[in-house]
């Protein structure tokens, strides 16, 4: 270990806050302190480590016991918050009013609860927004709010969301049910209200560690403080710099203020790296050294001064796609090995600001027939906004299509529950009709109640409306416009999923799906068909199936969103679409949410290993608009002597920038980010 390492894993009394920097080897000095902790005569139950997910935690498990040799039981506890918090509460639910025997409300009984509480409140006029409401709540129960606090908050619709945040409650505790929030909310509860509780738990867990301490939110601040105590053997490790997770209340104060909780505290900087070369970590650190919020780091490694970072500035958005994709494939085949007879194409990560990227990304690597496999979402043609989008024009095409019905009958949400479709399907199979020809049926339409015959005749003539010419030539783009409009598609997605920033990813899925359309109007000159267009796509998709069943996406390319790369490390990474709006995105711009976009720049930055390569776009279809953009704030953030400028023309031919070349074109960046910014 480094000596900032070693004085960390030596440092076993009072409060401590360890800055760990991007690939500093954070894991490795938990767990090492653990195992000086116990070489210095600290029982083991007596030590408590908590992370975010169970994959973390089994991790640090595996390797506590590997260093111990130790047997489980004979381990410290390392555990995620709720799992601590769960353990603690089946001890002492009836203190609370709860029974051991509690059980947790899943999501889909959140939302019926909601819809319940709906009808019980009066907001069943009112369009009923369940997934809004989970989402107001559970970032008020992350923040320690009452509904009593909520109801006076100034939030939108605050005194109406705080009547249903306190009716959500009253129910869940009727029937002995909590939901993940409240399993640390009921902790703190807990302890407030019994002292000797608490202090039992203080003297059981004299030493404390918790991981990711960036990503805490009020609630696990607190628990952490009054389990720490008057004693406060607590050990916090996280990177302020990477706190990325403000949209789900995570709380970057928390690492930022560590000493007004802890006064006495020391703080470690852990900044050797041992993951990227310099180059790659100068410019990181020059990138984000424009935050003002932040602790000072200045990260380095032994890995030496390495290749320039390349900056590509592409025409549009397809031929971003289509030179990363050749790029790629070109720099896999000169490391080709004939002896394996296969590129290794696990060396190569694509990280995009927003899921909606993937698609034209996936289309470049079907043409070049780069296996790929996407981290931590599905892919783009399998997001369950595009499927339920696509079974809606599969039923205009094909109205006999049953399981297309049955997927979209209620998408977006119009009141049509199980009851009705279990009639429906009744009446199908005594009539042998399609169910989209009983909705006008009055064998069906007598079963049931006038709103639902009303909803489902406007859900048929829409897709009617969209069913007519559905095989003759001509654009396909104003049809899909058009459902998607008479739908109101795009604005009940806000309503349909939570949290927030979810329902918007998901808005902008449904808007990169338009953009393809328009492109095969374009490719097909305008004389496609629906019909057409939606049998390329299936065939597409066949394809695809066909290379996982050969299991070729085990060695692949991995494509994925900014967030779901963060922990992870590829030696040669690509980040595209750095371009004002998109990276930074606009919603942050507009929430005033640039330092944590800056954030999110750095961690997508700090995964590379050997090479960076940075893309953008001159045109970008936005809305099936072709826009002019503007190159990203964070490219001029990045300084000259450390990037070099080209275009996918200038790379075919091996020609390679001049310095003075990429000092002008940084120059003519920076002049028109600021020309942006003075218009914006």
């Amino acid at each position: 270990m480094n000596k900032q390492q070693q004085e960390a894993v030596d440092t076993l009394d009072g409060a401590l806050l360890l800055l760990a920097g991007a690939g500093t080897g954070k894991t490795r000095v938990i767990v090492q302190r653990i195992g000086n902790l116990l070489r210095h005569g600290v029982d083991a139950k007596n030590i408590l480590a908590v992370t975010f997910t169970n994959k973390a935690a089994k991790e640090m498990r595996e390797r506590v016991k590997a260093m111990t040799g130790g047997q489980e039981k004979d381990l410290p506890l390392v555990s995620t918050f709720h799992s601590f918090c769960a353990q603690v509460l089946r001890s002492f639910a009836d203190k609370i009013g709860f029974t051991g025997k509690f059980t947790f409300a899943t999501e889909g009984y959140q939302n019926g609860l909601l819809r319940e509480i709906a009808v019980e409140l009066g907001y069943a006029a009112d369009h009923v927004d369940p997934y809004g409401w989970l989402s107001a709540i559970s970032l008020a129960k992350a923040a320690m709010l009452t509904p009593e606090q909520y109801a006076v908050s100034g939030k939108p619709d605050a005194e109406k969301l705080a009547a249903i945040y306190r009716r959500y409650q009253q129910r869940l505790r009727q029937m002995n049910m909590m939901d993940f929030d409240d399993i640390l909310g009921y902790t703190i509860e807990l302890w407030k209200q019994y002292p000797e509780v608490l202090e039992g738990y203080r003297e059981r867990f004299r030493y404390l560690m918790i991981d990711e301490y960036q990503d805490t939110n009020t609630v696990q601040l607190h628990l952490m403080v009054m389990l720490a105590g008057k004693r406060a053997n607590i050990c916090a490790v996280g990177d302020d710099d990477q706190s990325i997770y403000g949209w789900r209340g995570a709380d970057q104060r928390n690492i930022l203020e560590f000493e007004r909780f802890f006064p006495q505290a020391k703080v470690i900087r852990l900044e050797q790296n041992y993951r990227s070369t310099n180059t790659i970590l100068r410019a990181s650190n020059a990138v984000i050294a424009h935050n003002r919020e932040r602790r000072e780091k200045q990260l380095w490694s032994n890995q030496g001064t390495g290749e320039k970072l390349l900056g590509v500035l592409c025409p549009t958005e397809k031929d971003e796609a289509a030179f990363v994709a050749e790029h790629i494939f070109n720099s896999a085949s000169s490391g080709f090995s004939l002896r394996s007879r296969e590129r290794d194409w696990t060396r190569y990560a694509v990280l995009a600001r927003t899921g909606g990227q993937h698609r034209l990304l996936e289309e470049a690597f079907h043409r070049q027939r780069i296996p790929y496999v996407v981290v931590g979402s599905k892919s783009f043609y399998q997001r369950k906004e595009i499927l339920d989008l696509l079974s809606m024009l599969e039923l205009a095409v094909n109205p006999k299509g049953d399981m297309n019905l049955v997927r979209v009958i209620n998408v977006p949400p119009r009141g049509i529950g199980d009851a009705t479709l279990a009639k429906l399907a009744e009446q199908r199979d005594i009539s042998h009709r399609s169910m989209f020809e009983l909705l006008a049926h009055p064998d069906f339409t007598s079963l049931v109640g006038r709103d639902a015959v009303k909803a489902l005749a406007d859900f048929r003539n829409i897709i009617l409306h969209c069913s007519e010419g559905a095989g003759s030539p001509g654009p396909v783009l104003p049809r899909v416009q058009r459902l998607v409009s008479e739908l109101g598609y795009l604005d009940k997605l806000i309503l349909m999923y939570r949290p927030r920033a979810d329902a918007l990813a998901r808005r902008d899925n449904v808007l990169e799906f338009l953009n393809s359309v328009g492109e095969y109007d374009e490719e097909k000159k305008g004389q496609g068909s629906l019909v057409d267009f939606l049998e390329k796509l299936a065939l597409q998709d066949a394809n695809d199936r066909r290379e996982k069943d050969k299991g070729v996406t085990d060695n692949a390319v991995n494509l994925m969103t900014i967030h779901a790369a963060k922990g992870l490390e590829f030696p040669v990474v690509y980040i595209v679409g750095l371009e004002q709006g998109l990276f930074p995105h606009n919603r942050a711009l507009e929430e005033n949410g640039l330092e944590e976009e800056r954030r999110l720049c750095y961690v997508a930055m700090t995964r590379a290993r050997e090479k960076l390569i940075i893309s953008y776009a001159e045109k970008r279809r936005v809305m099936n608009q072709v826009t002019i953009t503007r190159p990203s704030i964070f490219l001029g953030e990045i300084p000259a002597e450390l990037i070099d400028y080209s275009t996918p023309e200038k790379i075919r031919k091996g020609t390679v920038t001049s310095t003075e070349t990429s000092l002008s074109r940084l120059a003519e960046i920076k002049a028109r980010v600021r020309e942006g910014i003075r218009k914006a």
